[in-house]
C-alpha cells in the first residue's frame, strides 16, 4: 500500500499515541493466486476495530487477477470483501470507519447491515498548473507573494503549532497533538514522510502552516493545516499551498489528497483549486459512539430544520444568500468534520 498510514513508522506513532494496536488483515478465498484484499486497522482494548482520531482512511488495498471483463473484477471484489465484512462483524466496531477513496463499492457493508455514508474529499494530480485553478485562487497567493510572503519546509514545531492553534481556537475544535505529539511523528516517520511547511510574513511571524504524510509514489496526505487570524486574507494560504504540490510533486508524488471536503464553509475554497471531489465511504456499526453520534446528528438537523421554517415564516431570507458562505483563506479545518475527533483527513480528519 503506498501511502505513509501503511507503513510500520506511523504504526508505530499510533500505537504509542493514541493506544491502538494495528492489526493487519489479509483476505485471499482463492488462494494464492487469486483476488486479494489487504487492510490495516487498529484494535482497542477491547479488540474492537477502530480508525484512529484524524486518520484521514482505513489503508487498504484490493488486487484483482488481470482481466479485462470488468464484471469479473467486480465479482472478485464481492469474494474478497465478504470474509473482511464478516471479521468486522465478529470483532465489532467503535465509531466511524472510513474507506479510502479507491474502494467505491461499500455494498458488502450494506449488506451486512452496516450503516454507511459518504464523505468527500478533493484529489489533485501533480503536477499542479495555475490553469487548473480558478484565478482568484491565483490572485490571492500573487498578492501575497508581492507583499513579501516566503514559504519553505521548516523543523521549528513551534511555528507550526502558533498557526495550527489559531484554527484550533477559531473554529473550536481540537487535533489532539500538541508538541509531543508532533515531535513524536516527526522523529518517528522522518523528514521524507514527514513534512512541515510556514508561510511567514515579511515580518518574519509565522502565518500559516501544514503537515503533510508523503511516501513516493503514493498521493501525499494533508494531515493538518491552520493560519492564525491576522493573516486570513494574506494569500498566504494560497501561496503556502502552491508552494506545497510543487514539492510534493519534486518529492514523488502523483497526487495530494485534501482529507475532506465534508465542512461547507471550507468545501468552496477547496473546488478552487481544480481537483476532483470524490466520494469515500464510511462504514458504522451500531456501537454506542457511533449511535451517540447518530443521535447528534439528528439534533443539529431538526434545529436547522426550525431555523429554516422561522426564516421563511419572518419573510428574512437574504437575497445573496447562494454567496458562498466563509472566506477563501479558510482551508485550515480538520480533516473531514470541524469540531470532530475523528478523521480525515481529512479533514474532517
Amino acid at each position: 500500500m503506498d501511502t505513509t498510514l501503511a507503513t510500520p513508522e506511523w504504526q508505530t506513532f499510533t500505537e504509542r499515541w493514541w493506544n491502538l494496536r494495528p492489526l493487519r488483515l489479509e483476505f485471499a478465498p482463492r488462494g494464492e493466486n487469486g483476488p486479494r484484499l489487504e487492510a490495516l486497522f487498529y484494535e482497542d482494548r477491547r479488540g474492537r476495530l477502530q480508525l484512529p482520531d484524524y486518520q484521514p482512511h482505513l489503508p487498504m488495498r484490493f488486487r484483482p487477477t488481470p482481466t479485462s471483463a470488468s464484471w469479473r473484477v467486480e465479482r472478485q471484489w464481492l469474494e474478497t470483501a465478504r470474509p473482511l465484512v464478516e471479521e468486522m462483524t465478529a470483532r465489532g466496531t467503535r465509531g466511524e470507519l472510513t474507506l479510502p477513496a479507491t474502494m467505491t463499492d461499500p455494498r458488502p457493508w450494506r449488506w451486512a447491515h452496516f450503516r454507511v455514508a459518504p464523505r468527500f474529499t478533493n484529489l489533485i494530480d501533480l503536477p499542479f498548473t495555475w490553469s487548473q485553478a480558478d484565478r482568484v485562487v491565483r490572485q490571492q497567493a500573487s498578492k501575497a507573494e508581492r507583499a513579501g510572503f516566503t514559504c519553505r519546509r521548516t523543523a521549528s514545531l513551534d511555528e507550526v503549532l502558533a498557526c495550527l492553534g489559531g484554527s484550533q481556537a477559531r473554529k473550536r475544535f481540537r487535533y489532539g497533538i500538541g508538541l509531543e505529539g508532533l515531535e513524536l511523528a516527526q522523529r518517528l516517520l522522518g523528514p521524507d514522510a514527514f513534512r512541515a511547511y510556514v508561510c511567514h510574513a515579511p515580518s518574519g511571524e509565522p502565518a500559516t502552516a501544514r503537515v503533510l504524510l508523503h511516501r513516493p509514489g503514493g498521493r501525499a496526505l494533508d494531515w493538518m493545516a491552520g493560519t492564525r487570524d491576522p493573516f486570513l486574507r494574506s494569500g498566504a494560504t494560497q501561496l503556502l499551498l502552491a508552494h506545497v504540490l510543487q514539492e510534493l510533486y519534486a518529492a514523488g508524488a502523483p497526487g495530494y489528497n485534501s482529507c475532506g471536503a465534508d465542512v461547507e464553509s471550507v468545501a468552496y475554497t477547496k473546488l478552487m483549486w481544480g481537483g476532483a471531489l470524490v466520494p469515500q465511504f464510511t462504514i458504522q456499526g451500531y456501537d454506542v459512539h457511533s449511535l451517540r453520534r447518530f443521535a447528534g446528528g439528528w439534533l443539529r438537523f431538526m434545529r436547522h430544520r426550525a431555523a429554516t421554517r422561522r426564516a421563511r415564516v419572518e419573510s428574512v431570507v437574504d437575497p445573496a444568500a447562494d454567496a458562498p458562505p466563509g472566506e477563501l483563506a479558510a482551508e485550515d479545518a480538520p480533516p473531514d468534520a470541524a469540531g470532530s475527533r475523528r478523521a480525515g483527513g481529512s479533514a474532517g480528519r
